[in-house]
C-alpha cells in the first residue's frame, strides 16, 4: 500500500466536486442495504459477464508433478540430473528403488487432493495446491481500513465465481456503525461457502488485520478452530494463496516494484479506470463522515479503488498459473 500519499501530493478536489450533494445510495444502483443481529450496512455487487478469466488450476497440479525436489533426498542438484536421464515427473519415480516410497506418497497427496499435507513440504507453496479446489471454493478478499493500524475496516471487497461467472461483492459501512454488522455478515454468510482465500499480501495484512477486528468485536476469530488459542493464529481453517508472495518469487528482478497496481499496468498491461491512491482511503473516509453531501465522491472512488482491486486478481491468478 502506498502510504507516502497525502492531499498535498493528490488533489482531491475534482472528486469530491463531481459528485456532491448526492448520496452513496444514489451513486451504485446497485446496492442492497443488507440487515442483521448487528445491524445495518451496504452491499454492492457487480456480476462480470465480459470478465476474460479461464481459470484453469489443474496447471498447479502438472507443475507440481514435475517438481522431483518434494521427494525426500532430492534437491536442485539431483533433480537436474533425473532430468538428463528422463525423469520428468513424480511418476517416473515409482519404480525408482531409492525414491519410490517417497514419491508414491506425494502421489496419493496429490490424487486426494490433501492440500494441507502437501504444504508441509517445504518445496511446496501455497499456488502449488490450486488443483486441490474448485473454482466456487475461492473466495478473494481485500479490505480498506482506516488507518495503518487497529482502525475500523470501512470496505470488505470480496469476489467468487458463480455459475461460471466471477461476481464482485463490497461491503461498505456507511458510519463506524456499520463495521460490526459488515463482520457478523462475512462470518455467517460469507466464510462457511469457501475453503480458499485469495488475496494480494493478505497473509501479512488483510487476514491478521480481519482477525483482530473479529477478537476485538466478538472474542473469536472463525478463521482459527476452537482448539486454538486466540492471538496466536489468524487462519488455519482455510488454504490462502498470496498472489504478493507469489509474484515476487515468480516474477523476481522482472518488474521495479511488486504493488498491486504495477502488477496490473506491467503484468496484465491494464489500467484501472480509478486514480485514488490506497493511502489516501482512511483521510478520504474521515471526511465523508465530517460532511458526507460534500465529500460522497471521495467514497464512491474508495469502493471503485477496492473494486479494482478485486477485479485483478484472478487475472493476476490466472497469469501466475500459466507461468
Amino acid at each position: 500500500m502506498d502510504y507516502f500519499y497525502n492531499f498535498e501530493t493528490f488533489d482531491i478536489t475534482h472528486l469530491a466536486d463531481q459528485f456532491r450533494d448526492k448520496k452513496i445510495e444514489d451513486l451504485f444502483r446497485n446496492h442492497t442495504i443488507v440487515r442483521n443481529s448487528m445491524g445495518l450496512f451496504m452491499e454492492i455487487t457487480w456480476k462480470e459477464e465480459t470478465l476474460s478469466c479461464d481459470l484453469n488450476l489443474t496447471l498447479s497440479r502438472k507443475k507440481l508433478l514435475r517438481n522431483l525436489k518434494t521427494v525426500y533426498f532430492i534437491g536442485e542438484n539431483i533433480e537436474r540430473q533425473l532430468n538428463r536421464k528422463g525423469v520428468k515427473s513424480l511418476y517416473d519415480l515409482r519404480f525408482n528403488l531409492k525414491y519410490s516410497a517417497s514419491a508414491h506418497h506425494i502421489l496419493k497427496l496429490i490424487e486426494n487432493r490433501k492440500h494441507n499435507l502437501l504444504c508441509r513440504n517445504r518445496y511446496v507453496y501455497d499456488l502449488d495446491v490450486a488443483f486441490c479446489f474448485d473454482k466456487e471454493e475461492l473466495l478473494f478478499l481485500d479490505i480498506e481500513t482506516l488507518g495503518l493500524y487497529d482502525s475500523p475496516i470501512i470496505v470488505i471487497g470480496l469476489g467468487f465465481f458463480k455459475n461460471d461467472k466471477f461476481e464482485i461483492h463490497i461491503l461498505f459501512a456507511r458510519d463506524l456503525e456499520e463495521e460490526i454488522a459488515m463482520y457478523e455478515h462475512f462470518k455467517t454468510e460469507i466464510l462457511p461457502k469457501f475453503k480458499c482465500l485469495i488475496s494480494y499480501n493478505g497473509k501479512s495484512f488483510d487476514i491478521p488485520y480481519i482477525a483482530n477486528r473479529f477478537l476485538y468485536f466478538f472474542d473469536e476469530n472463525p478463521m482459527i478452530t476452537d482448539e486454538e488459542k486466540p492471538y496466536e493464529r489468524f487462519n488455519t481453517k482455510f488454504h490462502h494463496i498470496d498472489l504478493y508472495h507469489n509474484c515476487r518469487r515468480k516474477y523476481k528482478g522482472s518488474f521495479e516494484n511488486y504493488t498491486l497496481t504495477n502488477m496490473e499496468d506491467k503484468l496484465l498491461k491494464m489500467k484501472r479506470e480509478n486514480e485514488l491512491p490506497s493511502g489516501l482511503v482512511g483521510l478520504c473516509y474521515k471526511k465523508y463522515l465530517d460532511d458526507s453531501l460534500r465529500y460522497v465522491g471521495l467514497v464512491k472512488e474508495i469502493i471503485e479503488h477496492n473494486y479494482w482491486d478485486i477485479y485483478s486478481m484472478p487475472l493476476i491468478l490466472q497469469k501466475l498459473l500459466e507461468a
